[in-house]
């Protein structure tokens, strides 16, 4: 059985990437950060999501999906 588990390979690992490609894709395209390279790259891993993302998402809206992505904060100077 392990054997036979081997030898066709699984699936997981490959769902994973894809999974991991498209959220990485649509945290860029909504940031409105990353290389152009690595855009690339995830768009391949994550496709046909990530096309989705493409139309979906504005890019630099902070927001995916309907959720606000995490925002870096803002360090103010302290006067004292």
């Amino acid at each position: 059985m392990i054997a036979l588990a081997l030898m066709t390979g699984s699936e997981g690992g490959a769902s994973a990437v894809w999974i991991f490609a498209n959220l990485s894709f649509t945290g860029m395209r909504a940031q409105g950060k990353g290389s152009l390279f690595w855009k690339i790259v995830t768009f391949i891993l994550g496709f046909p999501g990530t096309l989705l993302t493409l139309l979906v998402v504005t890019r630099g809206s902070e927001r995916a999906y309907g959720i606000d992505m995490p925002r870096k904060k803002e360090t103010r100077g302290t006067s004292d």
